[in-house]
């Protein structure tokens, strides 16, 4: 009787101290290298990050679809992709943000390049829109982009849905 009553406080155990240390399955995206498409276009999707922090998280319903509960500035956020042919890429971000929470300041960077981005209030955190935020030049090869907020004046900092890297036709 004492053994299974043992076998029963460690498996309690074990799995609260799991849930204690490992993000929740809603928490992370698929974490999938990003491959460029045949058009030259890498699209960095929601359902595609890794996150990095104790909120911020992947929101998979089809009405969200986005990286949200971002309400820690320390949080941050990667995307792992791949350029086959390199170039310039104009990079522009899908974000919504909810009334009163505009105005945080985030860096989008990609080994040594940074874009810095005010997020606008779009009057809803799933009201999404288009950011262009600049260009930067990427060898062929694997990248990571990084988002990081440097300032959150209100609740949150932004809803990400996707990031964009399109080549730019000279």
């Amino acid at each position: 009787m004492k053994r299974p009553l043992l076998a029963l406080v460690l498996a309690l155990a074990t799995t609260t101290l799991r849930a204690e240390t490992e993000a929740p399955a809603d928490h992370q995206g698929s974490r999938q290298l990003v491959a460029q498409a045949a058009d030259g276009t890498v699209t960095l999707a929601a359902k595609d990050v890794t996150v990095h922090g104790t909120n911020v998280r992947y929101e998979p319903k089809p009405e969200k679809n986005t990286v949200g509960y971002w309400t820690n500035q320390a949080d941050w956020v990667s995307w792992e992709f791949e350029i086959v042919k390199g170039g310039s890429f104009e990079i522009e971000a899908l974000q919504g943000c909810g009334k009163g929470s505009g105005g945080a300041e985030v860096a989008f960077a990609i080994g040594e390049q940074t874009l810095a981005m005010t997020v606008e209030d779009t009057g809803g955190f799933q009201k999404f829109v288009p950011r262009k935020l600049g260009t930067l030049t990427l060898a062929a090869g694997k990248h990571t982009l990084t988002v990081k907020p440097k300032t959150k004046p209100g609740m949150a900092v932004m809803d990400l849905r996707q990031v964009t890297l399109r080549p730019v036709v000279k």
